[in-house]
């Protein structure tokens, strides 16, 4: 059965999977920084580093995988129908898909680093990969930097060598740190990762990239306070086996705690 009116969600919530989730993050380095949740401990524990860009598997993340947050495949369709947000600070809480994963990508400068296998959406994404983001994560801390980052790829219409340019990369970015990489203008999503470069050398660290597809957001625009977004505002399909995890859009440098609670329906 499909959802065809308010009523459908509204029996679904009355059966619904309540996943609670508190997760205890590292400082961002500034107010509008966006910091990954996938290292901090608490419910769910922490996930782990993935594996380095020449490992050839093991970058496909799904709901078995350590760090996601729990929740059973359900018969039909699961939705995103209710999710409430708090933490100490003010900021977002964001709702993803985690797609793929690598890391230990080194920066030296106008060096260009393959992508073994190379990065792909797992089975998943049916779709060719419409509205998946590529994101430069920092699973350890990482020096002084300067210049651009560009990932090559291929797009959600399979046309390959497209290029994202991130154009001033964070310098001495912390452990936790996502830097958005924009796609090529005119392309909507992306399937497969092939190779990554940076304009110029780091003194230290390295970084990887993750491939997501963001599903909902909360807002907590009051210190200590709390939001709730109902059907109308976060009603989202989950793909079977999906890798639910969080990041946080930061407005202050303060550690932030978030916690919630995400309802999940089946129809």
């Amino acid at each position: 059965m499909a959802i065809a009116t308010v009523n459908d969600i509204a029996s679904g919530l009355n059966s619904s999977q309540k996943q609670p989730y508190m997760k205890i993050l590292t400082a961002p380095k500034a107010a509008g920084a966006y910091q990954s949740a996938w290292l901090a401990p608490g419910q769910p524990g922490a996930g782990n580093t993935p594996p380095v860009y020449t490992a050839g598997s093991g970058y496909t993340c799904d709901r078995t995988t350590a760090g996601a947050i729990s929740y059973t495949n359900g018969a039909v369709q699961n939705w995103i129908a209710k999710m409430s947000g708090q933490s100490g600070v003010r900021g977002t809480i964001v709702l993803y898909d985690r797609l793929w994963s690598c890391s230990g990508i080194p920066f030296g400068g106008a060096t260009t680093y393959t992508i073994t296998t190379p990065g792909s959406l797992p089975a998943r994404i049916t779709d060719g990969g419409v509205g998946v983001e590529v994101w430069s994560e920092q699973f350890v801390a990482a020096g002084a930097a300067s210049g651009t980052l560009t990932v090559t790829y291929v797009n959600s219409s399979s046309v390959g060598s497209r290029t994202g340019v991130s154009p001033a990369v964070v310098s001495a970015p912390v452990a936790g740190q996502l830097q958005q990489v924009p796609l090529q203008v005119g392309d909507v999503g992306i399937s497969q990762i092939t190779s990554t470069i940076n304009s110029a050398t780091w003194t230290s660290g390295s970084r990887g990239l993750t491939l997501m597809k963001r599903i909902c957001e909360i807002p907590v625009s009051v210190i200590g306070g709390s939001n709730t977004f109902d059907w109308a505002q976060v009603l989202s399909k989950v793909p079977s086996d999906a890798c639910l995890a969080l990041y946080w859009l930061a407005e202050t440098t303060t550690a932030p705690t978030v916690a919630g609670l995400i309802d999940i329906i089946d129809k």
